[in-house]
């Protein structure tokens, strides 16, 4: 990489930032995303909000994480990553250490607001942008790598955070993660390559003689490709946010006792990391083709068990295998589909792009799945109707796959 005035040639090791920005992963979405519903019960039974009106904040930044995609990754792309990601994570701190102060739900849905833009430049996708900037055409390795430790963020921020919760209530926990937050700034200020740093390219391109070259966006959307990988990842995306956040409560309904429910929830983070470590053995062995296969034939397998209305410890244990290890091999899926479905330049808008519907179908998932457990009164219907969703998702990818190689 280029040399950068402002850079210690410690930070410019490709592998120092590897791991510095994993380790950022971890903490970014172990503490600011998956550690909401610890905080819907006490902050309910102290404020009267309900769990609905809770949860709608939570939706609303997740939308606004889907609208930011685009520019976020359009920034990364022009070598901005270090400001976005940092400032990203000093906002957060704040937001974090405001929340414990909100008495109103307007104000509430105003903190997830910030907090949604805070995650569309913390999250996979920038990171990856960023990364991929750093190792060129070794940008599998290194995905691979990163979301291997961005894995473990459920089993380290849920349990951490519920430990600080039931030690020191929710708000002084709270206080906690904004001190971490603002720590994960500091690193992304120090180990993110700045603007005048050359990225290292993942291909040669070279664009027709005498035809202007459009913007990496405008040429992706006329790809075929592309639009199978938005109904792919949208699909996933409702989905996953339905299961992330309706799991506890379905398990509940069932019957499943507490502790078997809690082993399950844990169980999934690690089955996510098992998922990687098989892929980063074999990945020579795995193309991306066979990689979205794979996890687009495990995901409605996963709802369809459920919906069957399986409760016994060993059934739910084989879906929690299933389920994590697809779930943590489409997030090494969606970074590399980019570069080798549609084309290697604009990785940062390109991936923005694709994410920007993901993350308005993850928003609505939450409460699609609420409204259609209340019209069916009960959640068979609901497991159904995701694994038809599933389904589809899958022929996107296949679709994808397919007017990729035709047009190779």
């Amino acid at each position: 990489m280029a040399k950068d005035g402002a850079a210690g040639p410690w930070r410019k090791r490709p592998a120092t930032i590897l791991w510095m920005l994993s380790l950022g992963q971890l903490i970014s979405w172990g503490l600011v995303y998956y550690t909401f519903p610890l905080f819907v019960g006490p902050m309910g039974q102290e404020l009267g909000w309900s769990r609905s009106g809770m949860f709608g904040a939570l939706s609303a930044g997740l939308l606004v994480a889907g609208l930011c995609s685009i520019p976020v990754g359009a920034w990364i792309d022009r070598g901005h990553g270090r400001k976005l990601m940092t400032g990203g994570s000093l906002l957060a701190a704040a937001l974090l250490l405001w929340w414990p102060r909100i008495e109103s739900l307007p104000l509430f849905y105003a903190l997830w607001l910030g907090l949604g833009a805070c995650q569309a430049v913390l999250l996979y996708e920038p990171a990856f942008a960023v990364i991929t900037r750093v190792y060129g055409p070794r940008y599998r390795q290194a995905i691979l790598l990163m979301t291997f430790v961005g894995g473990l963020a459920s089993t380290f921020g849920i349990p951490f955070t519920q430990f600080l919760i039931e030690r020191a209530g929710w708000r002084s926990s709270l206080e906690v993660l904004a001190a971490i937050n603002a720590a994960v700034a500091l690193i992304h200020w120090l180990f993110i390559p700045g603007p005048r740093e050359k990225p290292v390219p993942i291909a040669e391109t070279r664009p027709a003689d005498g035809v202007q070259k459009k913007s990496p966006l405008a040429a992706a959307v006329r790809v075929p490709a592309f639009w199978g990988l938005v109904v792919a990842f949208a699909g996933y995306g409702l989905a996953f946010s339905a299961m992330s956040f309706h799991l506890i409560p379905l398990l509940d309904d069932r019957g499943v006792s507490t502790g078997v429910v809690m082993a399950i929830i844990a169980l999934i983070g690690p089955m996510q990391v098992v998922g990687r470590v098989l892929l980063m053995v074999g990945q020579q062995h795995i193309s991306t083709i066979q990689l979205g296969a794979g996890i687009y034939f495990a995901f409605p397998i996963s709802m369809a068990m459920l919906a069957f209305g399986i409760s016994d410890v060993y059934g739910l244990i084989l879906f929690a295998i299933i389920y994590g290890v697809a779930n943590g091999l489409i997030t090494i899926l969606r970074g590399m589909a980019v570069p080798e479905f549609i084309g290697p330049e604009g990785y940062g808008v390109v991936s923005g792009a694709l994410t920007m519907p993901t993350n308005v179908m993850r928003a609505a998932g939450p409460i699609v799945a609420s409204l259609a457990w209340s019209a069916f009164g009960g959640y068979t219907p609901v497991l159904w109707g995701l694994a038809g969703i599933m389904l589809v998702a899958a022929m996107g990818f296949a679709a994808a796959a397919m007017l990729s190689r035709r047009a190779t």
